[in-house]
């Protein structure tokens, strides 16, 4: 596949602005400033809660008699040799919820991503969301100039956090489900070998059990050229990633995981060998990096895989209604 990562990258932006500032409600909440908060109302969902971001926020709201937390933002300190750096994630929902929604972004991505995903489960009792901002995006902080971005650092990190604010009570297991976007579900994959059967399903936006290298090629060859990384340093200060987090990608040491190689790609269907939980997937009909070829391959691979198909979408996924719709049903609330 020739695909040129300046297209990529330009519709990556465009996607992200349009997810987080659009008017329309008809497929998707918007999140563009007005009042304080602001009612959503469509046909395909019920009242929805939705935060400005211009506004202060307030702890405790009630949509339709149930009580939530508004979207807030707090840190989790990581120890780093004789120092620790923040991670940045935003709560909210019911903080003593026994169904908890753990959100992943993609690379290049931020926690702000799933700010729809935050306001839709508002509404829903016993249900809590975080999402967060891996190292050098975001709210997070970078690393210093001797480290280098790489997947298991990642994993590190996430891990740390769900020990720390998600498993903190030994005699009360959590229904814990993480949806993870492209990089984000990769790593989401990783932690089923982790925690087991602590998680109860992992959710993957547009990436299924194996990466074409012809995929990985055409983005390492379009990021050497000039115009690419003109284009990379503007997107990384519109969404707050440290440039450095997008080049080190680049780098053979990035991605750092076992997984097993073959002609086609990257493979991990050794990954999800020893989990027993469930696995939704949900894919853009027109991807080029979760093919129809790809969710066939998988669907053999798990007999029980949910997917759910948004046909017009390319990679990945936008969170509209309907497949903000797909993943509470699959957490069951």
């Amino acid at each position: 596949m020739k695909r040129n990562i300046v297209d990529l990258l330009r519709r990556l932006k465009a996607d992200f602005f349009e997810q987080h500032q659009s008017s329309s409600v008809s497929d998707q909440v918007s999140l563009k400033p007005s009042d304080e908060y602001r009612d959503v109302e469509s046909p395909e969902s019920p009242l929805i809660l939705v935060p400005s971001d211009d506004a202060p926020r307030k702890r405790n709201i009630v949509v339709k008699g149930v009580a939530s937390t508004a979207p807030e933002t707090r840190y989790f300190e990581i120890p780093d040799g004789d120092k620790s750096r923040k991670i940045a994630y935003t709560i909210s929902g019911d903080m003593d919820a026994e169904n908890i929604l753990l959100c992943l972004p993609g690379l290049l991505e931020t926690k702000k991503t799933f700010l729809v995903i935050h306001a839709y489960f508002l509404k829903f009792q016993n249900c809590k969301v975080i999402s967060i901002d891996l190292s050098g995006r975001g709210e997070s902080d970078h690393l210093d100039d001797i480290d280098v971005y790489k997947m298991s650092s990642y994993l590190s990190d996430i891990s740390q956090l769900i020990r720390g604010i998600i498993l903190t009570n030994d005699k009360v297991q959590p229904k814990l489900t993480i949806l993870g976007t492209s990089m984000g579900g990769v790593l989401a994959m990783y932690l089923t070998q982790i925690f087991g059967k602590k998680i109860h399903e992992i959710i993957l936006n547009d990436i299924a059990l194996t990466v074409n290298w012809t995929s990985l090629y055409a983005l390492y060859k379009s990021m050497k050229n000039e115009l690419g990384f003109r284009e990379v340093r503007q997107l990384a200060e519109d969404l707050k990633v440290d440039e450095r987090a997008i080049s080190d990608v680049q780098l053979p040491g990035h991605f750092d995981l076992s997984y097993r190689a073959d002609v086609w790609g990257m493979n991990f269907h050794e990954v999800l060998e020893g989990y027993k939980g469930k696995v939704g997937l949900i894919y853009g009909g027109q991807s080029k990096i979760c093919t129809q070829q790809r969710v066939e391959e998988a669907k053999s691979i798990i007999p029980k895989l949910s997917t759910f198909e948004v046909a017009d979408s390319g990679h990945p996924a936008p969170f509209n209604l309907l497949v903000c719709g797909f993943i509470q049903s699959e957490m069951g609330v």
